[in-house]
């Protein structure tokens, strides 16, 4: 963490970007090239007056802009099923075959947002993918609490003040890792030719293939997410061309 003050007044800037500081900063990606985006986002991300800012050592400032940016992920991060905030240990949907249609249907509509929408939305996503863990049985197998709103809201407000982003962003990647190479498994113009119910009924059974071939990964021991994807896609494979 480092710390600076200005007109006395001490200002922190943590050693990592949390969900709520990474939506702002993005949300303002159009200004970097501004002669005075350094200011702005110190100003963004500590509190510090604007105008104080303009007025200090342009070196100091540009220093601290610059080390706000250095902690934003740039390489894809690495997926982790779990972690510890306040004391408390998140776990990641350990069995997919258990996933309510509540929670399907929330994480759907929030994933299928315009991006500067879901900027807005990744802290609540977060919370209804990352819950308590309720019972550890080993490293990677593990009960997380049911899928609430209620708690799910509070979850979400306190992920967007402290958690790191990269758990959230780790996560996203290894969803769009799979769809990208899922895809390649279906034919998109012959299910555009079937009938609404139709697609909802196949989109349903595929969901409840990939759930019952996930839920496999706590029994599989440590899977990195590469292994994870890979067997996910040759078990769907060979899913598929049965039916």
């Amino acid at each position: 963490m480092i710390k600076f003050k200005i007109e006395d007044k001490e200002y922190d800037i943590p050693d990592y970007i949390t969900i709520g500081n990474y939506s702002k900063i993005y949300k303002v990606k159009d200004l970097f090239s501004d002669d005075y985006f350094s200011a702005k986002l110190v100003n963004l991300i500590t509190g510090a007056p604007l105008q104080d800012l303009l007025q200090s050592d342009y070196q100091e400032v540009n220093y601290l802009a610059n080390y706000i940016l250095s902690l934003i992920p740039t390489d894809k991060p690495k997926f982790e099923d779990k972690f510890e905030l306040d004391g408390i240990t998140y776990g990641f949907f350990p069995n997919w075959k258990e996933l309510t249609f509540a929670e399907f249907m929330d994480m759907d509509t929030i994933s299928t947002k315009k991006p500067e929408e879901l900027l807005d939305m990744l802290h609540i996503l977060a919370a209804i993918m990352y819950r308590p863990i309720t019972e550890m049985k080993s490293d990677h197998d593990f009960k997380i609490e049911k899928y609430d709103v209620k708690s799910m809201t509070e979850r979400a407000e306190v992920f967007k003040n402290k958690l790191n982003v990269r758990y959230i962003l780790g996560a996203q990647f290894f969803f769009i890792n799979f769809a990208n190479k899922y895809s390649n498994y279906f034919q998109l113009s012959s299910i555009q030719k079937l009938s609404t119910w139709t697609k909802i009924k196949l989109g349903w059974k595929l969901r409840k293939i990939i759930w019952g071939i996930v839920s496999k990964k706590s029994t599989a021991g440590s899977l990195s997410s590469t292994e994870l994807l890979e067997m996910i896609l040759q078990n769907t494979s060979t899913s598929i061309k049965k039916t």
